[in-house]
């Protein structure tokens, strides 16, 4: 790395230890939370709240309109109730609603929906704003769960063994939750310990958020402001938990039959202690990733689903540049992190081949067995500290020689170890962290590790906050490799922020092998401007942005640039109206050439529209288009639409379509050479959700993306960084044209028999073909990808 970029970094973690700390805001008056014995409680989850203790404790109904941010008192009351045991904590709710307007949807666990009813409650376990979890009940038993941080980036990757069950009332609805302490991380504490709650209530016909305490999700303190419980006597006995699994599956493409048992054991001898252990597991094929083309040198990043790796999995997350929900209007990229545990029993490292030996895409792909994995949590004092490994089995391919003989090769598998370790302190009201991660990834043939150090600081206002990171990467027979990158954000006032950011890797950074990091090979200065205005009058919300990047590579050549400019716009009638406006400069590119040259591309806009009607409506609908400007001239354009059908609230099903058509689509074709296209790209999802109760689910969906492209024009890089060179294509390399289709169908029953005990039945097929183009339509590239897949399979 050179000295002017080292010194970049270092001004930039200078510069987070030496922002003035701010005033410290108003605190809220703590709560102290009844204490009722288990034995005296009584209580059956049902959603009725007619046992005695709930008419003995006190109400709380000030709430405020949260979203818009208005502040408003709400049009119906709420009526919330709070006691805890020594079990856990729970919640009740009586509201008041028409019955006309309450919205019930049935849903699986996790999926995300603003128009429907519900109530939700946040927890500061940590209790001083450094790590919590929220949970939330819809209208008709659906739940969903998942982690926190500071200030407010939330994450679903999380499922916790808690209960809730609604109910119809005469003026509305009611709800019941059973949180149990022990599957909360909190410090250790004698006697009382203090926790922050957050209430939230959806209103589904009016697209709204109802908040207790009064707290907008515009403010820049969120959980620091949340509602300080004090509780007594919360010191949950050791505990173990053991879920055991069993698995057929059937592979019907090699018409083979497998049949797997494992065991996960979750071990918390304490609140502030976690020890999770898995044997022999077998996630299965029980969630399907989005199907992507994606023909250029940058990764596409996909989110973990697995239990064991989203479990405890708060601590591994360094920066708020790790994890990508959350974010507002503006266009996120990729995340920047050094764990993603989705590299673990993914794809296998490609075999070593000799000479006139095949291994079919299909092996290639096929997801590596792990024999067992550990993670240990835990937190003492002003440290929080996290510790996993993972252990891969051998890797068995099935090849085949040029003369058509079979062969068995086996490649060992790859250990995989994470350690982490975070200091926090908040005396005097701000904020302070510094955090070490390192990784370490071990196989016979390349052992890859990497060491990074973060840091933090929010003033005790919430107006100024810095994070960063900075890491090295050593990696058997390659240099090692230096990053890093500092953030600094800073909030005008509710609903305004600024966000600007330095980074720098140099040539030889690699975190790839556990986490994930886009590229190397540049310095790169970035901007963000947010603006949220509600209660317009004219207009429920609008959510404005405004962001700009400047990249250099170490060679001094400005390899990208781009001003973006978006806006949402929500309407009085629910409705939402989405622009987008992105301007990138005349620069080079050194990365989608695959390591054969640099080479430039001209300037280009890009614009798109999308209206999205009440989706609070049995029938919904979105429309929407666009065009871009390809890299070397040409015009590309786009037309999208989607169609929500949910006739009651246990049946629904969307459909969404996207046409492409594209002229100087810019592509590598190996070596030196690069073509443009004309292509034409048809995008289909359908999906139908049936839900016999909240807790058994039949689910079928579909997703397929196809491609026809033409050969337009050929050039070929040129020897020093400079434009791409057209000429004629060489007489005995044929046309490039060519078609894509992916496919990914799956359908899935589940029976959700207790917390996290599930039977699933699923089916998947998918399909991803590449080959020379012919006269096929879309619907022969359909009919190929069905016919001839790459995994068909029945588990």
């Amino acid at each position: 790395m050179s000295r002017w970029a080292l010194q970049m970094v270092g001004m930039a973690f200078l510069l987070s230890c030496l922002v003035p700390s701010m005033a410290w805001t108003a605190s809220r008056l703590p709560l102290t939370l009844t204490h009722v014995p288990a034995h005296e409680a009584k209580v059956r989850v049902d959603g009725r709240l007619d046992e005695a203790v709930w008419g003995r404790l006190p109400q709380q109904t000030d709430f405020a309109v949260v979203t818009p941010d208005t502040m408003e008192k709400p049009p119906y009351a709420t009526r919330l109730r709070l006691f805890h045991t020594e079990r856990g904590l729970y919640v009740g709710v009586d509201v008041d609603q028409p019955a006309e307007t309450i919205i019930q949807r049935l849903t699986g666990r996790d999926v995300s929906v603003d128009e429907r009813d519900s109530i939700g409650i946040m927890l500061d376990t940590s209790g001083q704003a450094r790590y919590g979890y929220w949970f939330e009940l819809a209208l008709g038993d659906t739940l969903n769960d998942g982690t926190m941080l500071p200030e407010q980036r939330f994450s679903r990757e999380w499922d916790g063994p808690w209960r809730g069950a609604t109910t119809r009332t005469a003026t509305g609805w009611s709800a019941e939750m059973m949180i149990p302490w022990n599957i909360l991380a909190m410090p250790h504490a004698e006697g009382s310990r203090q926790i922050g709650a957050y209430v939230i209530r959806r209103v589904g016909h009016k697209l709204a958020r109802w908040g207790w305490p009064p707290l907008p999700f515009t403010s820049p303190t969120f959980m620091t402001d949340m509602q300080p419980l004090i509780v007594e006597g919360v010191d949950p006995r050791q505990q173990y938990e053991v879920y055991p699994y069993v698995s057929a599956s059937r592979d019907r493409i090699e018409g083979k039959s497998r049949y797997n048992a494992g065991v996960d054991v979750f071990w918390r001898p304490s609140t502030n202690f976690q020890l999770t252990g898995t044997l022999n597991p077998d996630f299965g094929a029980v969630e399907s990733d989005d199907v992507v083309i994606n023909l250029s040198a940058t990764e596409t990043f996909f989110p973990e689903k697995r239990l064991f790796f989203v479990e405890g999995q708060q601590i591994f997350v360094a920066t708020p540049r790790a994890q990508i929900d959350g974010r507002p209007v503006g266009m996120s990229g990729t995340p920047y992190t050094m764990v993603n545990t989705r590299r673990i029993g993914g794809r296998p490292m490609a075999p070593e081949l000799e000479d006139g030996v095949q291994v079919s895409e299909r092996e290639r792909i096929q997801p590596v067995d792990l024999l067992g994995a550990v993670k240990m949590t835990g937190q003492f004092g002003q440290f929080r500290y996290g510790a996993m490994a993972a252990v891969e089995d051998d890797v068995r391919f099935n090849a085949t020689t040029d003369a058509g003989a079979d062969l068995k090769l086996k490649e060992p598998g790859t250990d995989y170890g994470v350690a982490r370790l975070l200091w926090e302190d908040n005396s005097g009201g701000a904020t302070r962290g510094l955090g070490i991660l390192s990784t370490a990834v071990l196989n016979p043939r390349r052992d890859a590790l990497a060491h990074g150090l973060d840091w933090h600081y929010l003033t005790a206002n919430g107006k100024w906050k810095v994070d960063g990171q900075a890491f090295t990467s050593d990696i058997d027979g390659e240099a090692q490799g230096y990053g890093g990158f500092t953030d600094l954000e800073y909030t005008y006032r509710r609903g305004m922020t600024q966000r600007v950011g330095v980074e720098v890797m140099d040539r030889n950074v690699d975190l790839n092998d556990l986490g994930f990091l886009s590229r190397n090979n540049y310095y790169q200065l970035r901007s963000a401007f947010s603006r949220i205005d509600s209660n317009l009058g004219w207009a429920r919300d609008n959510e404005f942005d405004i962001r700009g990047f400047l990249r250099r590579n170490l060679d001094g050549l400005h390899i990208g640039s781009g001003l973006f400019i978006s806006n949402r716009l929500y309407l009085n009638n629910l409705g939402r109206l989405l622009a987008r406006a992105h301007f990138f400069p005349k620069h080079y590119d050194d990365l989608n050439s695959f390591g054969n040259g640099t080479y430039r591309v001209e300037e280009r806009v890009e614009a798109l529209f999308e209206y999205a009607s009440d989706a609070s409506q049995p029938l919904s609908w979105s429309l929407g288009g666009g065009f871009a400007e390809e890299g070397l001239g040409g015009h590309s354009f786009h037309v999208k639409a989607g169609l929500s059908w949910q006739p009651n609230d246990r049946l629904s099903g969307r459909l969404s379509l996207r046409r492409d058509d594209r002229d100087g689509w810019l592509l590598h074709q190996g070596a030196d050479r690069f073509a443009t296209f004309a292509a034409d790209q048809l995008q289909a999802t359908v999906s139908l959700d049936y839900f016999l109760t909240a807790r058994q689910q039949f689910r079928a969906s579909l997703q397929w993306v196809g491609v026809k492209a033409t050969e337009q024009r050929f050039l070929r890089i040129p020897a020093t960084p400079g434009d791409l060179i057209p000429g004629p294509r060489p007489a005995d390399l044929a046309a490039f044209d060519f078609s894509v289709s992916q496919m990914a169908l799956q359908v899935r029953y589940r029976w959700q028999l207790a917390p996290l005990s599930d039977l699933f039945v699923v089916y998947t097929r998918f399909a991803d073909q590449a080959r020379r183009l012919d006269d096929a339509g879309f619907g022969d590239l359909l009919e190929d990808a069905f016919d001839e897949p790459l995994g068909d399979l029945f588990v």
